[in-house]
C-alpha cells in the first residue's frame, strides 16, 4: 500500500503563510491594512524624532518623562468617552475625523521645529493634543477590526493588526534614525503629516456598512444601563486578570521604551542613528510576536501565554539595564518588543471575544486605559528614578515589578482554569 507523499517544505510554508495571514482575504481589511502601515510608519517617525529632539533640547531624562506624561495622560482620561464614541457613532467616520487632526497636529510639530519656535512647553502642548486625538482613536480602531471581518477570524485579525503596527515600528524608527542624522527632526514631523493622507484614502476606499443604531437602547445607555453592563463584563474574573496584566505593563513595562535616548546616549554612547536601529529592534521583535499570534492565537495556550511573555518581558528589560554592549542590547529589546506584542494583542483578543458588539467600543476603551492609560504616570516616574537612581537601577527595578505581576496572573489563571475544570 502506498504512503501518502509528505508535502514539501515549500508547502508546508505556504500553507502556513496562508494560515498565518488568512484576513488580508477580506478586501475592507486588506486595504485598510495597507493605508496604516504607511500611516504608523510615520507616526513612529516622528516618536523617535520627537524623543531626540526633546532629550537633544533638555539633556534631561526628566523632561523625556514629562513629555511623554502629557502625551499618554490623555490615553488615562479619555478613552473610555472615546469608546462610547466609537458605540454611539459610524467608527468610520471617528477614524477619519482623528486622522485628519492628526494630521494638522504633525503639521504644526513641523512648522514650529522648522522656524525654530519649538521649545519644551509647545511639546507638552501639542503632546496633550496628538494623546487627545489618539485616546478618541484608538477604542474606534480597535472596535473597527471586527467590523471588518468575520466572528472567527477575529483573533488572526487581531494578529494582523499588531503585525502592521509593529512592521511600522520596524520602518518608521529605522527611517527616523537615517533621516535625522542627514535632514534633522523636521523632516520625520512632516513626513508623519504626509503620511496621513494614506490613510485617509484607504478609509475612503473601504465599503463597511455604518452600523444600525437602536433609539431606545441608545437612550437606555445614556441612562447607565450600557454602563452598568460594561461593568458587569470586566467583573468576569477572566477579564479581570487580563485587565490587571495589562496595567502593570502599562505601568512599569513600557519604562525601558521612555529611557532608550538616555540609554543609547549614557550607557551604550551612541547616537540618533543608535536609537533609530535599536528602536527598530524592539519592532522587529514585536513583529515576530504579533505574526505568532496571528498563526497560533486560536490555540489553547493564548491564556497562559500571554503570562508568559510578561515573564520575558522582565528578563528583557534585566537585560536592557545589565548590558554595555550594543548587541545585547539589540536582542534584549527585540525580545521585549515580542513579549509586549503578545501579552497586548492576546489580552486584545481574550477580551474582545467576551464583548457583545453593543458594548465592544467601551470596553476596549477601558481596555486601552488598563493598557496605555498608566504610561504618564510610568513615564514620569521612570524619568524621576533615572534622576535620582541611574537608568540602570530604575530598570532593574520595573523588571522586578514586571516579574510579580506576571507570577500573579499566572498563578490565579491557573485556579480559575482549575475551577473549571471542577465544574465539568
Amino acid at each position: 500500500m502506498n504512503q501518502p507523499d509528505k508535502p514539501s517544505l515549500v508547502q508546508r510554508v505556504a500553507r502556513e503563510m496562508q494560515q498565518t495571514f488568512r484576513s488580508l482575504n477580506n478586501r475592507d481589511f486588506r486595504v485598510y491594512s495597507w493605508g496604516q502601515v504607511i500611516s504608523l510608519s510615520g507616526t513612529w517617525m516622528q516618536s523617535v524624532a520627537l524623543s531626540w529632539l526633546v532629550y537633544k533640547l533638555t539633556g534631561s531624562a526628566a523632561a523625556l518623562g514629562m513629555v511623554t506624561f502629557a502625551g499618554s495622560l490623555p490615553l488615562l482620561l479619555l478613552t473610555y468617552p472615546g469608546g462610547i464614541i466609537a458605540d454611539r457613532f459610524d467608527r468610520k467616520k471617528v477614524l477619519v475625523i482623528s486622522q485628519v487632526l492628526a494630521m494638522i497636529e504633525a503639521t504644526a510639530l513641523t512648522v514650529l521645529t522648522y522656524t525654530g519656535l519649538i521649545n519644551v512647553t509647545w511639546l507638552v502642548i501639542l503632546a496633550i493634543i496628538r494623546g487627545s486625538i489618539t485616546a478618541i482613536e484608538l477604542p474606534a480602531r480597535q472596535s473597527f477590526v471586527p467590523d471588518m471581518v468575520e466572528k472567527g477570524e477575529l483573533t488572526n485579525a487581531i494578529g494582523i493588526n499588531s503585525a502592521i503596527w509593529n512592521t511600522s515600528r520596524t520602518i518608521g524608527p529605522a527611517l527616523a534614525g537615517l533621516f535625522i542624522g542627514i535632514f534633522g527632526e523636521t523632516v520625520c514631523f512632516a513626513l508623519n503629516a504626509l503620511s496621513y493622507v494614506a490613510a485617509l484614502i484607504s478609509l475612503g476606499m473601504i465599503t463597511v456598512k455604518p452600523r444600525e443604531h437602536n433609539a431606545k437602547t441608545d437612550e437606555q445607555d445614556s441612562t447607565g444601563a450600557g454602563n452598568r453592563s460594561v461593568w458587569s463584563i470586566l467583573m468576569d474574573p477572566k477579564v479581570r486578570t487580563v485587565l490587571f496584566l495589562s496595567a502593570a505593563t502599562s505601568l512599569f513595562g513600557f519604562q525601558y521604551g521612555v529611557l532608550l535616548p538616555v540609554v543609547v546616549d549614557q550607557v551604550l554612547g551612541g547616537t540618533a542613528s543608535t536609537l533609530g536601529f535599536i528602536s527598530a529592534a524592539a519592532g522587529i521583535g514585536a513583529l515576530v510576536g504579533s505574526l505568532a499570534l496571528a498563526n497560533r492565537g486560536n490555540s489553547r495556550v493564548l491564556r497562559p501565554g500571554i503570562g508568559i511573555a510578561c515573564l520575558s518581558l522582565s528578563v528583557a528589560i534585566a537585560l536592557i539595564a545589565f548590558s554595555k554592549l550594543l548587541i545585547i542590547s539589540v536582542v534584549a529589546v527585540a525580545l521585549a518588543g515580542a513579549s509586549v506584542s503578545v501579552q497586548l494583542s492576546g489580552g486584545n483578543s481574550l477580551v474582545q471575544s467576551s464583548v457583545s458588539e453593543r458594548y465592544r467600543g467601551r470596553v476596549m476603551g477601558l481596555y486601552s486605559t488598563f493598557m496605555l492609560g498608566f504610561a504618564p504616570l510610568a513615564a514620569m516616574l521612570a524619568g524621576w528614578l533615572a534622576e535620582y537612581m541611574g537608568v540602570s537601577y530604575t530598570l532593574y527595578l520595573s523588571s522586578f515589578c514586571v516579574f510579580v505581576a506576571a507570577s500573579l496572573y499566572l498563578f490565579f489563571s491557573r485556579k480559575l482554569k482549575e475551577k473549571d475544570d471542577g465544574t465539568k
